[in-house]
């Protein structure tokens, strides 16, 4: 039974029954009971209900709850750290006990407050014990500033006789769009006292958001492929479409909504900055000042931005890379180097002077017997066979020992398997007509002193991670990423999500040279759609993303934009090019040396003949060296 005092009785078991079927079900957040009576007299009864109402639903431990002055000065002496004002954190229920109209102003200057820790578009219960012949008209001044400052999600508890009525109102609906008149929404039975089935037979708080109507919305974005594609479509109102990875999610999220869409194209393509001063500028301005309701164009999540506009969930994630200049074209000498690394080369050149270091040794000093053991016997140019067998050639002098025979079979093999690797390698970088020597790690960009050009909502990152480099903050990249392409050492690097590389590269063209970048990303960012501080879309529009993640359409949508441009940004051509002379031009370099040796050689030959001295000496080297 309730305390004798309390009058309200129907009134009481109604916040009862919210609190125990409603609060104390849906949410484990704590509830919040404030009070902004202007008299004792409220006071005093908003006390008495709220210890009676306490006191029949804390026994069921369902909730905890917080009991709150309604001073509005607290919060900022308080709290040192406050929330944001875009309504990102804070309490999602209340329960508001209010008297008259003069007590919802304390309640609207409570919520506006800087650091109110309310969101908005949370789910709030007002109990209205005014005492107006006509407290209807007091709703509707009510009604209109909540709608004003985003609070929708609200049911008014307004008790005549000994039924306790339900008030909301409906912002959207088939004949009106932004009402905030008063509707009737239901009522609890009249209760002397508490009785089974007492209840309401429908939900607390009516969905509003399920169905715009066809209300328009502004939305505000510039064309920024693959994410948004804006193109002409006189079917459409406005004579403007939005295709895109987001592009299309957004269009999915109107037609589930139901409403319709204002578009704003930013043509400066400014998302927004704040400035030293504390101003913002771009549609991040346009966001704040209210003069659209949601904004989505490649926006990763950004704590800064998140302070004055209310993100939504990430819809999608792509990795940030880091592109750098390309270097200078491979020389045609560095191209016949090139298949091999040095550590190759090396062992090459290691194997051949040991090589040519034991058979010296085996034709000069050694004894006959360990000659023919190791080279065998009438194997009178073993060099020479050396050079052959590497190049491919054949082994002309077969060895009759086993020994022999084993080391010859490890050389043939060694030979064989380095002839395949150089010779398919070579084939490659011969055919590249751009075939470049660019940086591979992001501390080789570091040492080189690039300018690194990010987005602002870059900037704070990079700083933390890297505060030493050189960081210049631009809001367009396109003309960075043509002096990429089209110079070989452009002096600056260039950070931005991987889609956008292979949107960029697939304007070039398959024949165009192509942007470098580093082989690992730098880190994963989140993308995001932004909306008004405080928007009461927000709950409804994550669950949709959610639903369309959940389901695959937002993969299927990203699917459609970038298996088209991922395949030709990684392919350099449509078909191999001819080879030209400056390819090959270290073939000829090369041949044009031996030609001189052989030159060389055949002028000492003809001297021999007359130098007996230079005669012995060719003799000795066309007998040992060979």
């Amino acid at each position: 039974m309730l305390p004798s005092a309390v009058h309200n009785v129907s009134l009481v078991y109604a916040l009862v029954w919210a609190i125990d079927n409603y609060y104390g079900m849906a949410t484990s957040t704590p509830l919040a009971v404030v009070q902004f009576p202007t008299s004792r007299e409220s006071r005093r009864l908003h006390n008495d209900m709220i210890d009676a109402a306490l006191f029949r639903s804390s026994a069921t431990g369902r909730i905890q709850f917080l009991l709150e002055d309604d001073r509005v000065e607290m919060t900022e002496q308080n709290n040192t750290e406050l929330p944001p004002p875009s309504g990102l954190t804070g309490r999602p229920i209340a329960i508001w006990f209010l008297d008259s109209l003069r007590s919802y102003f304390r309640l609207e200057m409570y919520l506006n407050q800087l650091g109110s820790p309310y969101k908005r578009n949370g789910f709030f219960l007002v109990v209205y014990t005014g005492l107006e012949e006509q407290p209807v008209e007091s709703l509707k001044i009510m009604f209109r500033r909540l709608l004003n400052i985003y609070v929708i999600n609200v049911i008014v508890f307004l008790q005549r006789d000994d039924t306790v009525h339900l008030y909301t109102y409906y912002p959207y609906g088939p004949h009106h769009c932004q009402s905030s008149l008063p509707v009737y929404y239901t009522a609890f039975q009249d209760l002397p006292a508490p009785a089974t089935g007492f209840g309401l037979t429908k939900p607390l708080f009516p969905s509003k958001l399920g169905n715009l109507h066809g209300c328009q919305l502004v939305v505000a974005t510039f064309e920024h492929r693959p994410y948004v594609h804006i193109e002409d479509d006189p079917k459409t109102p406005g004579g403007r479409i939005i295709l895109g990875i987001e592009g299309l999610i957004f269009r999915s999220l109107a037609e589930r909504m139901n409403f319709t869409v204002k578009l704003l194209e930013r043509q400066d393509k400014n998302r927004g900055e704040i400035l030293p001063d504390g101003n913002v500028t771009g549609i991040l301005k346009m966001m704040v000042d209210g003069e659209v309701n949601l904004t989505f164009v490649c926006f990763m999540y950004n704590k800064a931005r998140s302070d004055l506009m209310l993100p939504s969930i990430s819809h999608a994630s792509f990795p940030i890379v880091l592109v750098i200049p390309s270097g200078g074209s491979i020389s045609p000498m560095g191209r016949l180097t090139r298949p091999f690394r040095y550590i190759i080369w090396s062992c090459i050149a290691v194997s051949l002077l040991l090589g040519f270091l034991l058979i010296s040794h085996l034709r000069i000093t050694a004894a006959p017997e360990l000659r023919h053991l190791v080279l065998g016997r009438h194997n009178h140019r073993p060099c020479l066979g050396m050079w052959s067998s590497l190049l491919g050639g054949l082994a002309i002098y077969n060895p009759q020992r086993n020994f022999a025979r084993f080391i010859l079979v490890m050389w043939l093999l060694q030979a064989l398997i380095l002839r395949a690797a150089y010779t398919g390698q070579l084939y490659l970088l011969l055919q590249d007509v751009e075939m470049r020597s660019p940086i591979k790690t992001l501390g080789e960009a570091q040492a080189k002193g690039y300018e690194f050009r990010i987005l602002p909502a870059l900037r704070t990152v990079f700083k933390d991670s890297m505060p030493s480099t050189n960081f210049q903050v631009v809001f367009s990249q396109e003309e960075s990423l043509l002096r990429l392409r089209d110079e070989d050492d452009a002096g600056i690097a260039v950070a931005l999500l991987q889609p956008t590389i292979y949107q960029f590269d697939y304007r070039s063209g398959p024949n165009a040279r192509h942007l470098t970048v580093l082989p690992d990303p730098l880190m994963t960012a989140p993308l995001t759609f932004y909306m008004r501080p405080h928007s009461y879309f927000k709950r409804r529009i994550d669950r949709l993303l959610m639903a369309m993640m959940s389901s695959g359409i937002v993969a299927r949508y990203r699917r459609m934009y970038l298996d088209r441009i991922k395949p030709v940004a990684k392919r350099r051509r449509l078909e191999p090019k001819p080879l030209s002379m400056w390819r090959l031009g270290g073939v000829f370099v090369c041949s044009a040396g031996l030609y001189l040796l052989a030159l060389l050689v055949f002028i000492l030959e003809l001297l021999s003949r007359q130098h007996s001295r230079l005669r012995r000496i060719l003799d000795v080297i066309n007998r040992y060296a060979a």
